[in-house]
């Protein structure tokens, strides 16, 4: 009843089984790593955008400063931080 097993066609099929679960862990391996690194790029990308805030908030201080304009200068966060704000910003993959 079960002598299917120990023929040339069921060494076949035990092998391409095998093959086939083989084949299947290396693509699911590499799309995993694939993701991984994926996540790893947008957060490298979400740094920079938030780096690059901060320094265009610092560069807008000093400007400020250098005119003399103290007041317009605590106005600045709340003028632009809405057109430079990156939080929620979702970049294409």
């Amino acid at each position: 009843m079960f002598d299917f097993a120990y023929g040339p066609s069921g060494l076949i099929s035990i092998a391409a089984v095998a093959l086939a679960v083989l084949l299947g862990l290396w693509v699911w391996f590499l799309v995993n790593r694939a993701s991984v690194r994926a996540n790893e790029q947008i957060q490298l990308l979400q740094d920079i955008a938030e780096q690059q805030r901060q320094q265009t908030a610092l560069l807008k201080t000093l400007v400020q400063a250098a005119k003399g304009d103290k007041a317009s200068v605590d106005d600045y966060d709340d003028d632009l931080s809405p057109a430079l704000s990156y939080k929620g910003f979702i970049p294409e993959r």
